[in-house]
């Protein structure tokens, strides 16, 4: 791992930080997840450009604390209170963030590769 991409995982972590704490602001408001997509696939969409075209798991950095922050309230929670209805937009919580930071730099690469074309 060459020093641009260490530099890149080390941004986009610290930007997935912040994240983390805007689900946690926003932990509070029952949307049912649209905050969630709609946050972190603006996040993808602006933080998108910094992920190498080739290396789309890198992205994913972007989702990964606010994604082990609903992971520790989903095993803190247990199987029989999320089956109950308790936390379990929690549950989706997992699926939707990845989704949407995913969809998000896709996006921005489509964008990016698009301009690059146009440039040629």
């Amino acid at each position: 791992m060459n020093t641009s991409t260490s530099n890149t995982v080390i941004q986009l972590f610290a930007f997935g930080l912040i994240l983390a704490v805007i689900k946690l602001v926003f932990i509070f408001f029952d949307f049912y997840n649209i905050l969630d997509f709609v946050v972190f696939l603006a996040a993808g969409i602006i933080f998108g450009g910094k992920v190498p075209s080739n290396r789309l798991a890198l992205g994913l950095l972007l989702s990964l604390p606010a994604f082990a922050l609903c992971l520790l309230f989903v095993i803190n929670l247990g199987y029989s209170s999320i089956v109950n209805g308790i936390g379990t937009s929690y549950a989706v919580s997992l699926i939707v963030i990845p989704v949407a930071t995913c969809i998000g730099v896709f996006i921005n690469a489509k964008r990016a590769l698009r301009r690059s074309i146009e440039k040629k």
